[in-house]
């Protein structure tokens, strides 16, 4: 892939590299609730869990400049910066002697298996916040006829026969518009260097 491909699959992540505001104010938007249900999700109370989301934005800052889409995908580079947003969360809970239901020690203590299933939980988080993203971004700017029938073929697996019935329009065109939501929604997927692969595993309504 060449640095302009790559810099067009993931022009979100490259805008935010470039400290263009918009692109910040966006990849805000979509990955602080993320990252706060994130730590939620290990244990942190609600207060901690934004302390730990609000450091992770900090290293981000200071850090994603230094991103290399070539050495590791994006959600792969971001959990290892939440990852160590989290540890030294819990090293502060630990030397204040406050730490409850053993979270700390469980994160402290680095297990390879507990760490790769708090990894493979941020990446199925990821997917789903990335995709959801991606079909209400769609929804919102697609025409009534393109929804319904993506919405009809692909969500409830209607015939298209019996959509463009009830629309009043050819089965080409409801293949047409089903194709071309989809095209725009991995496209969006893309900007934040996600696939549809999973897509299939989580219904969106």
């Amino acid at each position: 892939m060449t640095d302009t491909d790559t810099d067009t699959r993931v022009s979100v992540i490259m805008g935010v590299r470039q400290n263009d505001p918009d692109r910040w104010k966006e990849f805000y938007a979509i990955y602080n609730p993320m990252l706060l249900s994130y730590m939620r999700k290990q244990g942190l109370s609600y207060s901690d869990a934004h302390d730990t989301v609000q450091d992770v934005f900090l290293r981000l800052i200071q850090k994603i400049s230094s991103y290399d889409r070539t050495r590791a995908r994006f959600r792969s580079w971001l959990f290892s910066v939440a990852r160590n947003a989290l540890i030294d969360q819990a090293r502060r809970r630990a030397a204040q002697k406050r730490a409850v239901d053993g979270w700390v020690a469980r994160v402290v203590r680095g297990d390879p298996q507990e760490d790769r299933e708090m990894e493979m939980l941020f990446e199925r988080m990821h997917r789903e916040r990335i995709l959801q993203h991606a079909v209400e971004t769609v929804r919102k700017r697609a025409s009534p006829a393109a929804w319904t029938c993506f919405e009809q073929r692909l969500f409830r697996d209607r015939p298209s026969a019996e959509i463009a019935k009830d629309l009043g329009i050819s089965t080409d065109s409801v293949y047409v518009h089903t194709c071309r939501t989809l095209k725009k929604i991995r496209a969006i997927c893309e900007e934040y260097d996600e696939d549809l692969g999973h897509a299939s595993n989580h219904r969106v309504s």
